[in-house]
This record gives structure tokens, sequence and C-alpha cells, in this order.
């Protein structure tokens, strides 16, 4: 039997707010682990040759796309003149597609029109300008993620076998959406907006491995990170940019923050805008 040959570590990858992109051409390769053993969502798309990703999905071919999701190192080999870009979302950077990314897991697509054509290209654009592609990583990531959900959405409306076929934890997710800054966003209130009874809609989650309390803390922090980093909000309050997304207490919303991405809401801001609007931050402060 063939040894393998041993895996290198792959060239740097682009950022993208919480994004990592990777380029990579003929070789054995390993991508390292989320730090803390985070779980993530590997999107691939391989532009010509053949390559493959762990132990699924089988062999990627010119033009196809796939999505895969783990938690540790992934080994990547990459035959002969082959080109695979590989954007390696968070999982708690999903927000709301987390579930579509999750049902899509393992299964290749033709990536020709449609959705799937989209996001090829985008990813090939991503891997060819990088950071420097937009001065709103944040917002960007966002585009992407949503469009890579958009994707996997479709992709299950045409397969029967899928397991997404929950339209109301879809519906479920685009209420909480719409309604995240809202005090009384209970579960009684989204059950009922769903016409379904609470213990339902529990279940809908905890189907998915969340809880809907834990779902609705994530998403309001997320919202509030992007706001924080958006340079165009530096002028806006720390403790404003919070109760906007329903957090109204100040010193709670500070621990959620810090526990959650390892720094205070005024910290994370300051490094993520840098000089950028100092003066701002001043008179926010």
């Amino acid at each position: 039997m063939t040894t393998p040959a041993p895996a290198a570590v792959p060239p740097t990858a682009v950022r993208i707010d919480r994004l990592e992109v990777f380029s990579l051409t003929a070789g054995n390769w390993t991508l390292g682990d989320r730090p803390g053993g985070e779980s993530y969502f590997d999107v691939a798309y391989l532009v010509a040759g053949v390559a493959r990703l762990g132990a699924e999905p089988p062999a990627l071919g010119p033009a196809q796309l796939a999505v895969l999701c783990g938690s540790g190192r992934v080994r990547v080999d990459v035959a002969g003149d082959a080109e695979l870009i590989v954007v390696r979302v968070p999982e708690s950077a999903a927000g709301p597609h987390a579930p579509a990314l999750r049902a899509a897991a393992g299964r290749v697509q033709v990536a020709a029109t449609g959705t799937s054509g989209l996001v090829a290209h985008l990813l090939r654009g991503l891997a060819a300008q990088g950071q420097a592609c937009t001065d709103h990583p944040a917002r960007l990531a966002q585009h992407v993620v949503g469009l890579i959900g958009l994707m996997c959405l479709d992709a299950a409306d045409d397969d029967p076998t899928s397991g997404w076929r929950s339209s109301m934890l879809r519906d479920a997710l685009d209420y909480i959406e719409e309604h995240l800054g809202e005090l009384d966003l209970t579960p009684d209130r989204i059950a009922a907006a769903q016409n379904i009874s609470t213990r339902t809609l529990h279940r809908l989650f905890e189907r998915e491995g969340m809880t809907l309390g834990a779902w609705i803390r994530t998403r309001r922090l997320e919202h509030c990170r992007t706001d924080l980093a958006d340079p165009a909000q530096a002028g806006v309050s720390v403790s404003a940019i919070g109760a906007r997304w329903g957090l109204w207490d100040a010193a709670h919303f500070s621990r959620l923050f810090k526990s959650t991405f390892g720094a205070s809401p005024r910290a994370y801001r300051q490094a993520a805008l840098g000089s950028t609007g100092a003066s701002e931050l001043r008179a926010s402060a």
C-alpha cells in the first residue's frame, strides 16, 4: 500500500473578517483547526484539475463545489495542475445560514449556472483580491455567507433526499432576524407568529443542535460585532449599538460580548477600527 505524502501547511489565508480564503495548487496540504476547537464549514471550489478534501466528499472535478463541516484538521490533496479555493466559515459566523450549510455538507454541486455559479465567481474574486476588495470586511463576510447559504438552500430544493425540509425553521429564523432588536422577542411570540406551539419551536432548534435562546443571543452579538467594526458607525456609542440589537443592559452586554469574542465591546471596536475614527471613538465614549 502506498504511503500518503506528508501534508504541508497551506499558504497564508486571505482574511475577510472571520472568514479565511485559501488558494491551493498542487500538493498535499493540512488546514488547521479553529482556535478552541470551534466547528466550521469549508466551502471548496475546484477551478481546474482534481482534488480531495478529507474522506468525504468524493474527489472533486473541474468546476465543482462542495461544503464540508468539521472541527479538526483537514487533509487536502491537490493533484497536478489543479487549482482549489477553500473558504472557511466559522460556525458562529454562519448565522442563520448554518442549518442550510450543515444540511448541504458532503454533497458535490456543479458550479455552472444559478447560485452555485455565482458562488464560484465570487470565490475566485475573493482569492484574487483578498483584503483589498473592501474597506468593510464584516459586511462583505455577511454577504459571502448569505450567498453560500442561498446556494445550499437552492440545492436542497432540488434534492428530494435533503435533510433541510423544515420551512417552519426557515420562517422562524427569518422572523427572529427581523425582530432581534425588540425586547419582547420571546419563544411564545415567535411560535405564535409561525402558527406552531412553543414546544414545536424548541424542537425545531434542537434538531439542528442548538437552543432558541442561544441562537437569539448569538445573532444579537454578531450584529453588534459587525456594527462595532463599521467605520461609518464609529460615532455611535457602544451602549446604543447593544440596545439597537436588544441588549439594553450595558453591563450585561459587555460581559456577554467579552465571553464570546475575547474582548470588551470598546476594546474590540478600537482594535477593529485602529486609528480610523479615533476622534469619533472619543466622542462616543
